[in-house]
């Protein structure tokens, strides 16, 4: 099954690297080395030049690999 089949995600519902580096709070680096993990979801969009991920496909593998990375950070 390609990444791509299904209907085509709303405007906001696609993440780049920076997005993924951002909610991981890793480095650029360590972001990519992230989303090349066999159990990180394929992407919806795969370029030599961009590689974008539906949003709840990476939430869901949040969920499952970072429980707690919905929690408020400490204030």
């Amino acid at each position: 099954m390609s990444s791509t089949d299904g209907p085509p995600p709303e405007p906001g519902e696609l993440l780049d690297i920076a997005d993924i580096r951002e909610i991981l709070a890793v480095s650029k680096t360590r972001a990519y080395v992230i989303s090349r993990d066999r159990n990180f979801p394929d992407p919806w969009i795969d370029h030599p030049r961009v590689r974008l991920w539906r949003r709840r496909d990476v939430e869901a593998w949040l969920d499952a690999h970072r429980p707690d990375w919905r929690a408020s950070p400490p204030t």
